[in-house]
């Protein structure tokens, strides 16, 4: 889609099929300015650059552009097969550290546009690449004229919290330098998510977020293979907002119970709110590299079993610094199912959990400990 040639124009507001996190904020829109920048709340016609303006923005080249005299700017969401392995393989390039494929990529050119005193032209690219957890922003310069109209490159935030600022001489200066040593390329890692714990599963592909809803939960996920839990067999799970799982129904409870009459799990059973932050998270997984994890974890914890076990599938549920209702604080735990056609075992993993005055409980079937 192309913007319309317009003095300070801009896109009008795009609907993301996929939400992009940025620095602990998720946003479900987004504004190509044609001024070389992109928004998220409401477009923005400002050409005299100014990171340092208490918004969330990402600007590959910020100075007064116009279209009207040539050029295009363009964008599109991209989820092509072909478009992600390549921005996966980008990002995995400059950061071979942090587990990554991306599932949708928003692009945006700016093609041979002339800077508005007429003095030339510019060529360059922001790429969005993410997915349900990770944000990181690739920016790449073609042919960048000179000019002695004011501009900027980088990124800022709301409250500038977190911020960077292209430091370059000159704007050609930008298509011979880089932060990956990659010239004429710029890569970020935006969406402001600590990284998980080391005793953490990492997310892996297929990961599904539950929606952003008070008590909310996720629609009923199939399981791949059936799970066993106390002699009796579930072939369908639920993941609750609330810090817990259920086999036959959503819950949408935040009091914790001791004795709710069904089957249910619980990591941490407290009154949760992603709508303010953080990720909930779940996906089936039965990748050899995951299996052989949880096959070692179980064999370690429980050594004496008759004989060695061996998973042939997992099922991982991740709360990713979600807040507290009452605002006191955020909690990273996960959950782990893990299972053959004859045994099942339950992990919990813990990372950062706040103090609350909320009540709360961790909880099993027939096993419990509870705290208010």
């Amino acid at each position: 889609i192309v913007n319309p040639r317009a003095e300070d124009g801009s896109s009008d507001d795009i609907f993301l099929q996929q939400p992009f996190k940025y620095f602990g904020r998720t946003y479900n829109q987004i504004f190509v300015n044609n001024n070389g920048y992109l928004t998220f709340t409401e477009p923005l016609s400002a050409y005299i650059p100014f990171l340092d303006s208490a918004r969330d923005i990402i600007a590959p080249l910020w100075t007064r552009l116009d279209n009207r005299h040539g050029g295009s700017i363009s964008y599109r969401e991209d989820t092509s097969t072909a478009v992600l392995a390549q921005v996966t393989a980008a990002v995995k390039e400059c950061f071979p550290n942090i587990p990554f494929a991306a599932t949708s990529a928003f692009v945006a050119t700016w093609d041979s546009v002339p800077y508005y005193n007429g003095g030339g032209v510019v060529t360059f690219q922001v790429v969005l690449a993410y997915n349900v957890h990770r944000s990181f922003i690739l920016i790449y310069y073609g042919d960048v004229a000179e000019t002695e109209q004011p501009w900027q490159a980088g990124y800022n935030t709301v409250e500038s919290a977190s911020s960077f600022t292209i430091r370059a001489a000159s704007v050609p200066e930008l298509y011979s330098s880089s932060n990956i040593n990659v010239t004429a390329c710029w890569s970020f890692h935006v969406d402001g998510s600590p990284k998980l714990p080391a005793n953490f599963l990492p997310f892996g592909n297929g990961e599904r977020v539950t929606p952003r809803l008070d008590n909310g939960s996720s629609e009923a996920i199939k399981l791949q293979q059936p799970f066993k839990f106390f002699g009796r067999t579930h072939n369908q799970t639920f993941v609750n907002n609330n810090g817990h799982l259920t086999f036959n129904e959503p819950l949408s409870d935040y009091i914790p119970l001791l004795n709710s009459r069904r089957d249910i799990v619980a990591p941490l059973w407290t009154h949760l709110d992603s709508r303010h932050g953080g990720t909930i998270s779940y996906r089936e997984d039965t990748s050899s590299v995951v299996l052989e994890l949880v096959t070692a974890a179980v064999n370690q914890y429980f050594p004496n079993l008759p004989l060695s076990f061996t998973a042939t599938s997992v099922f991982v549920a991740t709360w990713d610094s979600v807040p507290y209702s009452s605002g006191e604080g955020v909690v990273t735990f996960q959950l782990v199912l893990i299972s053959n056609v004859v045994h099942s075992f339950i992990l919990f993993n813990y990372g950062n959990i706040a103090e609350t005055l909320q009540r709360w409980l961790v909880r099993l079937k027939n096993l419990c400990a509870a705290f208010i």
